[in-house]
């Protein structure tokens, strides 16, 4: 592989800058490379540049010049291998996985532009990703897509983000220092085997870095047109031999979007956060985890305010034992308060144990969670029973065999227990063919559920629709839980060095979907009450091709192109009154591509662009939307990253979604300037 002399190799991955005469060996080693232009020779070099520890002092310079002697070393095929672990949960190279799998690596987030996770998520080939207002997004995978997407799981740190009171993400909660995220795991397809209920059409997981991995202080400071402001602080280090600490604040503010009649909408909203990360090795083999945040999120959503507040605990022990054996135990608490509801507390344990003998590789593990809600009552809503504690009950095991070196043959399955419907039994089988040591073969099938959410069950509006009308939504106690048998055929090749190519096609039946039907109107004068209620009445097919390639036009130039074509059938059964069900598959586009570009000029510049194109949502009479990004960035010292970001640029606004209950906004043309100090 052909290495340039120039600035140091910390620039590519966000590291600090080398300080004191014990790192100058370190930063001579590292100037071997180019750090702009080698990133970007292979794709996968920009994700093992990001596991290196940031620059630091003492023992931690030591350790990245043996790191960095040993990257040095390595021959291109090491390097192409790039390895994850959501897919089987445990380390595995990415061309030994049976799953359509994106890994968005620290220095991709850096060279996006942008500053939140939803954002970022536009990024991944197969995910539909839109924009209702300000402060909430919609966003799925293969289909269904809607403000609270009920078939999409994420995790964040082993932490579920998905909400049982009406099944799917807030994301204007999910916030992180985007300078800590290490990698996101996105999994398009059922991990259901592995993550239990709800990971029907995917998974997303999002890791941060190991607080050894951040020593040293960062300061992020960007400001916009929209983004009015945005600060991050942290600071991390070590105490003694083996601990190590990070603590981190950051606060942001977002102005207005706009409305279809050129009013202002009135969305804005701001928020903080702060938090630590404690990692202590016992040993190199025994590690506790501490980690633990605090959030206050301000939405304005016209013409009222809501308040979010919460916080999380998490501790984890890993523990790795000869013979190729390992385990890890994990308890977290999570607490969120909002307006019309007291308090969702979740607390979680999680424990799995993995050993290998002769072929098999074996995987099992036990879990339990609490879900406790204490609901208010609202004027137009209130909930029956308003206080209910949930419990959830899982059990599962995975053997994935060797059957010769180029085939592999992974059967599992998990059972779970839930106070909704009682027992689920979610099973998997995927198949292996490791055609050569660059391409692959594989092949899925699996089951997985939704299980209600406590709004289908419990929940009752009420709304005067005429002075002598009103209308009422029941939850219904009889939900069962939506089930998916999915298909999955995909491919994987690093075609030449420079080319890389990734296919997936699927085919998905459901089953008992989601539906709200008509119940018999009550008179009671002079009132007369239409009412409706949810249901499990209908059915669904979707398939789907995702395609995905990575080119290296020059040892400065690379491009990333992808494309999606997805086609769902959404039908109400014989027996349904819902007269909606069917218009909902055209809540996602029928294609969706992008093509992304990342440039290194001289004098250590950047120049990426991103465009985007949606086709139209034809239920919510949304148009197709093709958008443009550029970012410049400018890097005069390791230490120092500048950037000019602008979004949207080929028209002045447009719609992408309309949420349930919200007044939809369009999303308008932003300009955005940041800087990352690190010292």
């Amino acid at each position: 592989m052909k290495c340039m002399e120039t600035k140091p190799l910390s620039c590519a991955h966000g590291g600090s800058t080398a300080r004191g005469d014990e790192n100058d060996s370190y930063m001579k080693q590292i100037k071997k490379f180019d750090c702009n232009r080698s990133w970007t020779r292979i794709a996968p070099l920009g994700l093992v540049l990001a596991t290196l520890p940031a620059t630091g002092s003492g023992d931690t310079g030591h350790e990245q010049q043996a790191q960095m002697e040993q990257l040095l070393n390595m021959d291109f095929k090491e390097l192409v291998e790039v390895r994850l672990t959501s897919v089987a949960r445990r380390d595995q190279k990415l061309l030994e996985t049976t799953a359509a799998v994106t890994v968005l690596d620290q220095e991709e987030i850096r060279r996006s532009g942008l500053t939140t996770v939803p954002e970022l998520l536009r990024l991944v080939p197969g995910l539909n990703v839109a924009r209702i207002n300000a402060s909430n997004w919609a966003i799925s995978a293969r289909g269904f897509n809607a403000q609270y997407s009920n078939k999409l799981l994420v995790l964040m740190d082993g932490r579920t983000l998905y909400t049982p009171l009406y099944a799917g993400v807030d994301w204007n909660l999910q916030d992180v220092l985007l300078a800590d995220v290490e990698r996101i795991e996105v999994i398009r397809g059922p991990g259901a085997t592995m993550w239990g209920a709800n990971a029907v059409n995917g998974v997303i997981n999002i890791i941060t870095k190991k607080a050894a991995d951040t020593h040293g202080n960062l300061v992020t400071l960007s400001g916009g047109t929209l983004e009015r402001v945005q600060t991050g602080l942290r600071h991390g280090g070590r105490n003694g031999e083996k601990l190590d600490y990070r603590i981190y604040a950051k606060g942001f503010n977002h102005g207005d979007f706009q409305r279809t009649d050129n009013t202002k909408a009135d969305d804005h909203w701001d928020g903080g956060r702060g938090g630590f990360r404690l990692d202590w090795h016992q040993s190199p083999s025994n590690e506790i985890t501490l980690q633990g945040e605090l959030f206050t999120v301000n939405e304005r959503l016209n013409p009222t305010s809501n308040d979010k507040q919460g916080g999380h605990l998490l501790t984890r022990w890993s523990k790795t034992l000869p013979d190729e054996r390992n385990w890890s135990l994990q308890f977290y608490f999570d607490r969120n308060l909002a307006e019309g509801f007291d308090a969702i507390n979740i607390y979680d344990l999680d424990w799995q144990y993995a050993f290998r003998h002769q072929d098999h590789a074996l995987l099992w593990g036990a879990g339990f969670r609490l879900t406790t809600m204490d609901m208010k009552k609202h004027p137009l809503m209130d909930w029956n029973p308003k206080t209910r504690d949930d419990q959830t009950f899982n059990l599962f095991v995975q053997d994935e065999i060797t059957l010769n070196p180029a085939w592999k043959l992974t059967l599992g399955t998990k059972l779970e227990h839930n106070d909704y419907t009682g027992i689920e039994f979610q099973p998997n089988a995927r198949l292996l063919w490791r055609v050569s040591e660059t391409r692959s073969l594989w092949a899925a099938v699996a089951r997985a559920v939704r299980s209600p959410s406590r709004a289908e069950s419990d929940i009752q509006i009420s709304a005067p629709l005429s002075p002598t009308t009103r209308y009422t939504l029941n939850g219904n106690p009889q939900t069962t839980s939506e089930t998916l048998l999915a298909y999955e055929l995909g491919y994987r090749a690093q075609i030449k060095p420079e080319l890389s190519l990734e296919m997936a096609a699927f085919y998905n039946h459901y089953d008992h979907v989601a539906s709200t039907e008509n119940l018999p109107p009550v008179f009671s004068p002079p009132t007369l009450v239409v009412r409706q209620g949810f249901d499990n009445k209908a059915v669904a097919n979707s398939y789907g091709l995702e395609t995905a390639m990575d080119w290296q036009t020059t040892d400065a130039w690379k491009l990333r192109a992808s494309h999606t074509w997805l086609k769902l059938n959404l039908d109400p059964t014989g027996d349904s009154t819902d007269t909606t069900v069917a218009a909902s598959a055209g809540n996602i586009p029928r294609h969706q591509w992008q093509l992304r570009s990342y440039l290194d000029l001289p004098h250590n510049l950047e120049f990426d662009a991103a465009l985007y194109h949606v086709n139209r949502l034809t239920s919510l009479s949304i148009p197709a939307v093709t958008r443009l990004d550029l970012r410049l960035g400018w890097r005069p010292t390791p230490a120092l990253n500048l950037s000019l970001s602008a979004q949207n640029l080929l028209d002045d606004r447009h719609p992408e979604f309309t949420g349930t209950s919200l007044t939809a906004s369009e999303i308008p043309r932003a300009f955005l300037a940041r800087m990352d100090w690190r010292f």
